[in-house]
Order: C-alpha cells, then structure tokens, then sequence
C-alpha cells in the first residue's frame, strides 16, 4: 500500500526533486505550491504524511500552515515534517529557531539539505514512516 503524500513545496526543482525520490520509493505524492491548495487537498484526500517547504513566499505562512493542520480534528494526527533545500546563509542562522517553533507547533521533523540528497531524504522520510511502509535505500531513489 502506498503511502500518500502532500508536498508543500513552491520552487519547481526542489518539488520535482521530492516528487521523483518519494515517487521511486513508491509513494503517491501529491505536489502543491500554495497552502490554500495544500488545506484543499487535506479536505479531500487521505493523506499519510505532510512535507512542507519551510520558506514559503507565495500565498502563506508555514507556521500558519502548520497551526491549521494540526488545529483540526481531521488532520491533527498526520505527521507534519518542514525542510528546506539549499537554505540561505540568513535561513541556516535562523534554522535551530525554526526548528524549535516547529516542533512546539506540532511538527515531527525539521531538516534542511545544502545540495538535495534523495538518499538522505528517503532516511529522513522512512523514520517516520510504519514499519511495513518503510522503503529500503537504493540508487532508485537517487534525482
């Protein structure tokens, strides 16, 4: 059973770069670029796991992003994970900030990448993924 993911990510590398290493692992990823679509496909798929770009510029907030999945019944328990892809030198001085907030707000992951990784970000995702959903690493999963 595949794993059905929303991805929150603006910048068309980056969500391309997600979509094909998730996608290679066997997951159903679903790729929006604003939270307004991100709340709309909440309402109306099942969704297993949350992965948003931390640095959103156009049409929202994370953290308001964040606060409203988790305010509401429907979404509350779905893991919410925030990365950032090639940060700027301003977003990895600020990072730990990030990340504390975050978690405080309900998310179960924060990690950022300077070069995108697919490997590594398979690790990242399998951690919190169920055991039987889980994915092995391999060169499959490497964009």
């Amino acid at each position: 059973m595949a794993t059905m993911i929303l991805a929150l990510l603006e910048e068309h590398e980056n969500a391309a770069h997600v979509s094909a290493c998730l996608e290679a692992c066997g997951h159903e990823v679903f790729v929006v670029d604003t939270f307004v679509k991100a709340k709309g496909l909440l309402k109306s798929q099942n969704i297993d796991l949350i992965i948003s770009d931390v640095h959103l510029v156009n049409g929202g907030n994370v953290f308001d992003f964040l606060r409203w999945a988790k305010a509401s019944a429907a979404t509350s328990n779905i893991p919410f994970v925030l990365f950032s892809n090639k940060p700027s030198p301003t977003a990895k001085y600020l990072a730990e900030g990030v990340r504390i907030s975050a978690r405080i707000l309900g998310a179960v992951k924060y990690f950022e990448m300077d070069e995108f990784d697919a490997v590594k970000f398979q690790k990242h995702i399998n951690e919190l993924l169920p055991p039987d959903r889980q994915t092995t690493n391999s060169t499959s999963a490497q964009t």
